[in-house]
């Protein structure tokens, strides 16, 4: 369910773990937990908005919870989120061998980084595209 805040429908960290299946505990079976924070997941929707915020044309701040563009907004906070992970696998990455059998369960900052720059560049393009339209409507709106 959506949280309300003056009157606007906001991203909410339910809306984030729903979209990246991090949602029941149960169903990550290597973690039996949650993979990111609400703490995590937060500063992803702020680093996310903020980087639309620093962009040109500088058309005015936007806090992200009061932001019109939700999808964008979620594929720019997961893109954040991968790379936080990926970080953190990066850094406690180990491969370890007991009784005959190798361990390498966290060998997925790859991955991670990867999927991460897909939606990352994905957010980008969109900003790029979205400022410079609106900040055209407001020039013309003005003339």
């Amino acid at each position: 369910m959506a949280d309300l805040k003056g009157g606007e429908t906001f991203l909410t960290e339910n809306d984030v773990r729903f979209w990246l299946r991090d949602n029941n505990p149960e169903l990550n079976v290597l973690l039996d937990d949650y993979e990111f924070t609400p703490e995590e997941i937060r500063q992803a929707l702020t680093y996310t908005q903020d980087y639309w915020n620093e962009q040109p044309p500088y058309i005015g701040s936007i806090d992200y919870d009061k932001t019109p563009y939700r999808f964008n907004l979620l594929q720019g906070t997961a893109a954040n989120l991968f790379f936080i992970a990926a970080n953190s696998y990066r850094r406690n990455h180990l491969q370890y061998q007991a009784g005959g059998l190798t361990v390498d369960d966290s060998d997925k900052a790859q991955a991670y980084e990867t999927a991460g720059a897909r939606l990352w560049e994905q957010y980008k393009q969109w900003v790029r595209m979205n400022k410079r339209t609106i900040n055209a409507s407001n020039g013309w709106a003005t003339f």
